[in-house]
C-alpha cells in the first residue's frame, strides 16, 4: 500500500485559545475544517528545543538528551544552542523515515543540523559568528548542496536586525523544496507568532498579525502542493510547542549567588569561576554546581536555596532536585537543581543586574512574554491535522506532545520503539487504526 506524505508546521507557540482568530483566516479555517484537533501538552521547560525534538522523538529530554534551548557553557558570553542533531541520544523519527526508503526533509527544525537522516535539511542555526559567516554556517550544517540549490536563492530573505526574522527565508525554501524533491516526510518551523508574544506579550494585536502573516505563509505552501499535485496525497499536521505568560518579575539568581559569595566575579564582571550557577530556561532555571565542592561550601548553597524559596520577595516556588525532576517531569542532566519559578517570573542568569527588577525598573530589560514555565499553566500547545489519513472533526482532548511523534509513525507505517509517548488512535482514520 502506498503511503501518504507527512508535512509538519510547526507554528511556534500558537495556543488553543487562537483557534478563535485563526478560524477567521482564509488558509488556518481550511486546514481547520477538515482536521482532527488536540490539546497538548509540553514536556518540562516549556521552551523550544526539548519540545521540538520530543516532536521527532516521543521522548521527555531525560532520554533525548535536550534538556534545554541553550548548552552549558558559563563562560562564554554567547554559548551555543542545542543545534546539533548529534546531541540526540534516540533515533528520530527522519532516522525510521530514512531506513524505510523515504526522502525526508527539514526546514528550520531545531537540534537537526548535520543529520544524515534528513536528505534535504536547512537547519536552524543563527550564531553566524561563531562559523564565519552566512554561507559557511549552512555549507557547515545543512545537506550537501543545500546552500547552492536552495539557502542562496532565499538568504536575502532573512531579517537579522532589529530582531531575526526567518519567516519568509524558510517559506521560500519550503516552496522549493516541496516542488523540486516532493519528500515523503517533512518539517518546517515557523516562529512569527513566537516572536510576537515575546515582544509584546501571551495576547495583543501584534500576536493576531503574526498569525495573519502565518496564515499568508501556509497559504503559498499549499499553493505550492496544489500546483504540483500532491495536495490530496499529503497529511498536513500543525502543531506547536509551548505558550507564553506575561512577565511581572525576573528573578537574577546569579546576580543573588554572586552577592553571597557562591560564585566569584573579577573585577570586570566576567565570571571566574562559581559554586553554584543558574542556567536559565525562561521562567524556571537548572542549577549547576562545581565539580568536587565540598561538603561545607555545599551546605552554605543548599542554605540560600532554601531561603529563596522561603523568601516571598524572590517569587520561586520550589527548587527540586535532579531526581526529583526526573520523577516528575522526565527531566534529567548535567545539574543538580530544577528551579520553578511562579506564572509570570523570569529566572534570569545575569550577573549585572539586580537580584529582583519588576516593570519599571532599569534592569527590567527583556521580553515581555515568555515561557519554560510548567506545562500546566498559560495557553497549550496545538495540534491541528488535515489530510487522507485523519479523521475530520474530531477532537481528542488533552494529549500528551510525546505522543505527536508516534502519530506521525503510525501514518508513515514506520515502527519508533523508543518512543515513550503512544500514538492518538482518535485523530486516525479507522483502517489506519487498524493496519
Amino acid at each position: 500500500m502506498a503511503r501518504n506524505r507527512l508535512l509538519v508546521i510547526s507554528v511556534d507557540a500558537m495556543v488553543g485559545e487562537d483557534l478563535e482568530y485563526a478560524r477567521t483566516l482564509p488558509t488556518f479555517s481550511r486546514l481547520i475544517e477538515r482536521s482532527a484537533i488536540a490539546e497538548i501538552e509540553s514536556v518540562f521547560p516549556t521552551v523550544t528545543y526539548p519540545n521540538h525534538t520530543a516532536q521527532t522523538t516521543g521522548c521527555t529530554p531525560a532520554t533525548s538528551g535536550i534538556y534545554n534551548n541553550v548548552t552549558f557553557d558559563p563562560h562564554a558570553p554567547d554559548p551555543v544552542w542545542f543545534w546539533d542533531s548529534r546531541h540526540i541520544r534516540v533515533p528520530t523519527l527522519f532516522a525510521a523515515a530514512k531506513a524505510a526508503g523515504l526522502r525526508t526533509a527539514a526546514v528550520q527544525w531545531p537540534v537537526t543540523a548535520h543529520d544524515p537522516n534528513i536528505d534535504v535539511l536547512v537547519p536552524e542555526v543563527w550564531q553566524v559568528d561563531q562559523w564565519g559567516g552566512i554561507e559557511e554556517l549552512y555549507r557547515g550544517t545543512a545537506s550537501p548542496g543545500a546552500w547552492e540549490t536552495y539557502v542562496a536563492p532565499h538568504v536575502h530573505k532573512v531579517v537579522w536586525t532589529p530582531k531575526r526574522d526567518f519567516n519568509d527565508f524558510a517559506s521560500g525554501v519550503t516552496q522549493d523544496i516541496l516542488r523540486v524533491e516532493r519528500p515523503d516526510v517533512m518539517f518546517v518551523h515557523l516562529v512569527a507568532v513566537d516572536a510576537a508574544r515575546h515582544a509584546t506579550g501571551p495576547h495583543s494585536p501584534q500576536v493576531d498579525a503574526a498569525l495573519r502573516r502565518i496564515d499568508a505563509i501556509l497559504g503559498e505552501i499549499l499553493a505550492t502542493l496544489e500546483e504540483v499535485g500532491t495536495f490530496e496525497s499529503t497529511n498536513i499536521v500543525l502543531v506547536s510547542d509551548h505558550g507564553h505568560l506575561a512577565t511581572t518579575q525576573h528573578t537574577n539568581l546569579n546576580a543573588l549567588f554572586a552577592e553571597r559569595g557562591l560564585l566569584r566575579l573579577d573585577d570586570a564582571g566576567a565570571l571566574v569561576d562559581y559554586d553554584v550557577y543558574c542556567h536559565g530556561a525562561g521562567l524556571s532555571a537548572q542549577l549547576f554546581l562545581t565539580e568536587g565542592l565540598d561538603e561545607a561550601r555545599r551546605a552554605q548553597v543548599e542554605a540560600v536555596l532554601v531561603e529563596i524559596v522561603e523568601h516571598p520577595a524572590f517569587r520561586i516556588d520550589e527548587i527540586i532536585t535532579a531526581a526529583a525532576a526526573l520523577e516528575r517531569f522526565g527531566l534529567d542532566g548535567p545539574f543538580e537543581y530544577v528551579v520553578i519559578s511562579e506564572p509570570g517570573v523570569l529566572v534570569a542568569p545575569h550577573l549585572d543586574r539586580a537580584v529582583i527588577a519588576v516593570p519599571g525598573d532599569a534592569d527590567f530589560i527583556g521580553y515581555v512574554g515568555n515561557h519554560g514555565h510548567h506545562p500546566e499553566h498559560g495557553g497549550q500547545p496545538v495540534f491541528i491535522a488535515s489530510g487522507p489519513d485523519f479523521a475530520a472533526g474530531v477532537h481528542a482532548g488533552r494529549r500528551s506532545i510525546l505522543d505527536e511523534a508516534p502519530t506521525f509513525a503510525a501514518v508513515l507505517g514506520l515502527d519508533l520503539p523508543t518512543a515513550e509517548g503512544t500514538f492518538i488512535a482518535d485523530v486516525l482514520v479507522a483502517t489506519l487504526v487498524e493496519r
